[in-house]
């Protein structure tokens, strides 16, 4: 029978634990340059399945939740553009085993592409 200082200490343990645990996140900076508005924006692998919406000019920073992708891949973006209704789609970069190797990847839309910049604030040894 455990002492209810016991019983204490193991549930501070388990809860410590639960919040300790942490998803796996891609942090990314989406700037919208072009002369349209854009919508149905998506990043995937995300599973959430969020979709953005972001006016000429506007910027946003965006996490996504890999948690789903446990191998290898590229990131894919996926957007409408408001003015004609085209979709425009892009693969990207680079993850491995559901984690995202850049600190940031910075995403611009232009009229006629998209520039992709991966950040790395930490240095690799």
């Amino acid at each position: 029978m455990m002492k209810p200082f016991q019983k204490l200490a193991f549930y501070v343990v388990t809860v410590t634990l639960c919040f300790s645990c942490h998803f796996n996140k891609g942090k990314f900076v989406i700037t919208n340059k072009s002369d349209f508005n854009i919508d149905s924006l998506t990043i995937n692998p995300d599973s959430r399945k969020q979709i953005i919406k972001l006016d000429k000019g506007e910027h946003i920073e965006h996490s996504i939740v890999m948690n789903e992708a446990k191998t290898d891949g590229s990131y894919f973006i996926t957007f409408k553009n408001s003015d004609n209704n085209t979709i425009v789609s892009k693969s990207f970069g680079y993850y491995t085993n559901g984690y995202q190797i850049e600190d940031e990847i910075n995403i611009t839309v232009l009229n006629d592409t998209i520039l992709i910049e991966s950040t790395f604030n930490k240095p690799y040894k």
